[in-house]
Formats: C-alpha cells, sequence, structure tokens
C-alpha cells in the first residue's frame, strides 16, 4: 500500500513539475530552432540571462516592480494594521458603521472604481509617477478586514495591563499588538507583494513613461524590443517568477500560519 501511494504521488508530483520544466526548456531554446525539441540547454538560457542584463529595459523593468511590490506591500501592512487594530480594540463614536462601511466594498468590482480613481490621479497631476501607481493601492479594505480578525483575539488582560501601568494607546500598538498580530501582517505583505507583482492593467492605465513600467508592461514590451524570441521572452518570465517565489518560501511558515489562525477567527 505504501508503495503504491509512493508511486501515485512520485507520478503526481511529475506531472505538476513538468510546466515548470517546459519553462526552463522554452528559455533556453535558441531563436533559430523550433524550441529545440523541448531540451534543456543550460548555455543558451545563460546567454539570454545576459542579453536581458546587457541591453534594453528589462534590468529598469525589474527595479520598477520592486519599487511598487514593495512599497505598496509596506504601506498596506502599516495602514491595515493601525487601522484594523482599532476598530477592534477602540472603542469610539462611529465604528461598527466605519467597518460596515468598509466591509461593503468589498462587494465592489475593482472595474468600477478604476474611472473615478483615474479621475482623480489626474487631477493631482500623478500620471506618469510612482505616487500615481502606489497611492491608490496602499490601502484596503481586505487588509483592515483581515486584521481587525486577528485583533478582536488579542488578550484584552494585557491590553489593560499595559493601559493600567499607564502606557499609552499607540505604545500598546507598537509594542504588543503588532508583534502579536506578526503572522497577520506578514500573510498580508506576501499577497500584497504577490498582487501587485503582477498588476497589469493600472500601470499601463497610468504610466506611459517607459521608465516607469513594471515587468507586467515591460514583458508586453519584449516582443517588439527584440523582435519576438521564444527563448527570450521566457527566460524573462523565468526571472519574473524568482522574487515571488523566493519571497513565499522565506514567508511561507507565517503565510500557512496566518491562513491557519484566520480560519478559526470569529
Amino acid at each position: 500500500m505504501k508503495v503504491l501511494r509512493g508511486t501515485v504521488l512520485t507520478l503526481v508530483v511529475a506531472v505538476m513539475l513538468l510546466p515548470v520544466y517546459a519553462m526552463f526548456a522554452l528559455s533556453s531554446a535558441s531563436d533559430a530552432s523550433d524550441l529545440g525539441g523541448l531540451t534543456f540547454d543550460a548555455s543558451q538560457l545563460g546567454a539570454h540571462v545576459a542579453q536581458l542584463f546587457g541591453q534594453g529595459g528589462f534590468p529598469l523593468y525589474l527595479r520598477n516592480s520592486l519599487i511598487l511590490s514593495l512599497g505598496i506591500a509596506v504601506l498596506e501592512v502599516i495602514l491595515s494594521a493601525a487601522a484594523g487594530y482599532a476598530l477592534a480594540q477602540l472603542r469610539f463614536p462611529g465604528s461598527r458603521a466605519l467597518f460596515a462601511v468598509i466591509v461593503g466594498t468589498l462587494s465592489l468590482s475593482p472595474v468600477v472604481v478604476l474611472v473615478p480613481m483615474y479621475l482623480i490621479v489626474k487631477a493631482l497631476g500623478w500620471i506618469d509617477t510612482f505616487q500615481g501607481m502606489i497611492v491608490p493601492f496602499m490601502m484596503s479594505a481586505f487588509g483592515v478586514f483581515l486584521v481587525r480578525q486577528f485583533a478582536l483575539a488579542l488578550p484584552r488582560e494585557l491590553l489593560l495591563s499595559a493601559r493600567v501601568d499607564g502606557a499609552s494607546e499607540l505604545r500598546i500598538f507598537a509594542r504588543i499588538g503588532v508583534p502579536l498580530l506578526r503572522p497577520a501582517l506578514l500573510t498580508l505583505f506576501l499577497l500584497q507583494f504577490l498582487a501587485q507583482w503582477d498588476n497589469l492593467l493600472w500601470p499601463l492605465i497610468v504610466a506611459n513613461d517607459p521608465g516607469l513600467w513594471p515587468l507586467p508592461v515591460g514583458l508586453s514590451q519584449l516582443q517588439t524590443e527584440y523582435d519576438f524570441s521564444i527563448g527570450l521572452v521566457s527566460t524573462a518570465a523565468l526571472i519574473t517568477a524568482v522574487p515571488p517565489l523566493a519571497l513565499m518560501f522565506l514567508l511561507q511558515r507565517y503565510y500557512v500560519a496566518g491562513l491557519t489562525l484566520g480560519g478559526v477567527r470569529k
């Protein structure tokens, strides 16, 4: 029985890894070959990597993606942590109504707010700027909702004892709330980074300057920039997948803990 189970699992893993191998094989295809029969050629892959970083705008696209993804993810974590903690642990007039409005916005399709968001960014003169791409996404209803659900489970006795000792609310949030919310905050950071890393639509709308293009927009231009080379485009896609995978492996322990704990919150 164990042998059969091991064989089935091995086959399942092999099937799941097949697209990954195909990606490496396509990345090593020479420009003149007919995909090289999907055989992997490390030297050709190295040549494509050197070509991408040696000419064209690929390094610039990579830098812009890192700025946008990291900037939005960090701001999202900071602002959602403060808002979610306040809605869960502080009592102030209108807090329930405010939370209901925030949750209600989750039902809105992103396409619905796209035009108003563009008009606001244009009125502020933020077209073709990093702030025009970062500010509209630096806080989300999902982030506030996620953090609030975690913050509801913080030990009230611990927070009350800190207040009795004279600690300010800001200090309690920074010294007690944030460390206890770490799994939720790191999960939110990872989800937001992955979402913004693949975000094509908004940068395509507000960034007309090629110097501000992130990778999703830049990759769509590689076909014309290099007269289309499937090996080169596949290599660019392969490199693009590395930062999210590295971050996923680095934070997977907190990500799994965050999702597990989030599933049992009321």
